[in-house]
């Protein structure tokens, strides 16, 4: 229901904030990059294309998409975890 998928997109499952170069697993539908950020590693099964390692993403940059492992190389993000029994 809409009341739910509201609560889901903030935060109600639960949010990682990262600023170190910690590799960090999990299942999140939405990176939120607070600094300027550039990911070492950044595993999103839905992406294809290029690798966007070693890019910078702009502070208030986000990031919508399901990831399932990220390492930064410097920045800051809260990574929004998704909960798996939720469709939204």
């Amino acid at each position: 229901d809409i009341q739910e998928a509201n609560e889901h997109f903030m935060g109600r499952p639960g949010l990682v904030y990262e600023s170190g170069t910690t590799a960090i697993t999990g299942t999140f539908f939405h990176i939120y990059c607070i600094t300027d950020t550039v990911f070492s590693l950044l595993t999103a099964p839905d992406l294809t294309g290029d690798t966007i390692t070693g890019v910078t993403f702009a502070a208030g940059t986000p990031i919508y998409t399901r990831v399932t492992a990220f390492t930064l190389t410097s920045g800051s993000v809260f990574a929004y975890k998704l909960e798996s029994d939720l469709s939204i």
